[in-house]
């Protein structure tokens, strides 16, 4: 990383900070003052994904990207995929995901996770908001699956209290909901989420050593409004998921996903929900990289969980003619 760059990330960084700390002490917390927050933090995705068949979303003020399978022209039984991105996502780690879901039929629908997402949780919701009616827009794709890397997983769980709060207005988006993949859930303790957010904005060891400082003492401070969000997410979450195959894929040696909690919701959910969950666990295996460092093995475990999902919805539509 070049010296202009990290010069720019840290100083973006402390700006941020900064700014949420202004927000806190003079305004009612109910929204942010008219400012751009993305001009605050440069982390704009720096991915640029190679198909011509990207599409933008037909709603304004996202950045979300719907990228269609190339040569295929017909809708019918059309297939989408919720990838929900983690921080500071490059473009050949994105795009190895987006040639996954292509080479199984499935378009992509992109959602780019932010570090502001995390820091003032409203934003989350609003993004929450724009997905679930980006999907509503989109309703000629018959069969939904939601992929959540990392802090993906967070924005993910925005859209589930959505869900929760108006299950009419969003039935349509579970009833086309076929399965929910969860890849190094960022989970745990709140030193968990530090160190995720730490990690996902730079390598370097001065932004590493400056942002979990401020950002402890941000989140205290805001605790109504951002720690106590997070704890009502992590309940919800653990408690009602929606009722889809799910595949977990996470490491035993990774910093930012307690491993031992994710065994403890895999078994409450097969033997107290009766869902149908699957999982991938290594010993080691770095955060959100799992797809490229264990390629053959992720692979087989996304074709299992695919073939586990189609299998699912077949016994759905013979149990509904019955």
């Amino acid at each position: 990383m070049c010296k202009h760059t990290t010069d720019t990330r840290v100083s973006g960084a402390v700006a941020l900070l900064v700014y949420l700390f202004t927000c806190v002490i003079v305004s009612d917390h109910s929204n942010f003052p008219p400012v751009d927050l993305v001009t605050l933090l440069p982390l704009k995705p720096r991915y640029r994904l190679r198909y011509s068949e990207v599409v933008e979303s037909t709603m304004k003020n996202t950045d979300f990207s719907l990228i269609k399978r190339p040569d295929v022209s017909s809708n019918n039984g059309a297939k989408l995929v919720l990838l929900y991105g983690w921080l500071n996502a490059s473009q050949r780690a994105v795009q190895r995901f987006v040639d996954l879901y292509h080479e199984s039929g499935y378009d992509v629908l992109y959602i780019p996770g932010r570090v502001i997402q995390f820091a003032w949780p409203p934003l989350s919701m609003k993004l929450a908001r724009q997905v679930l009616a980006t999907v509503s827009e989109l309703g000629h794709y018959e069969h939904l699956l939601c992929h959540a890397i990392s802090i993906g997983a967070y924005n993910h769980t925005s859209c589930m209290m959505l869900l929760q709060e108006n299950p009419t207005m969003f039935q349509s988006f579970r009833n086309r909901l076929r399965g929910v993949i969860f890849d190094s859930l960022t989970l745990g303790s709140t030193k968990r989420m530090i160190s995720g957010v730490r990690h996902g904005l730079s390598q370097n060891p001065l932004v590493q050593s400056l942002i979990p400082r401020l950002l402890s003492v941000y989140l205290c401070v805001t605790y109504k409004y951002t720690l106590n969000f997070f704890e009502k997410g992590v309940q919800l979450f653990q408690d009602f998921p929606l009722q889809v195959p799910t595949l977990f894929v996470y490491s035993r040696d990774d910093p930012m996903c307690d491993a031992d909690l994710v065994d403890v919701i895999i078994k409450n959910w097969r033997e107290n929900l009766k869902m149908t969950v699957s999982f991938i666990c290594w010993t080691k295996s770095k955060h959100a990289m799992h797809l490229k460092t264990n390629t053959e093995d992720y692979k087989k475990a996304f074709s299992d969980f695919m073939d586990c999902v189609a299998r699912h919805w077949e016994d759905t539509i013979c149990k509904s003619k019955l």
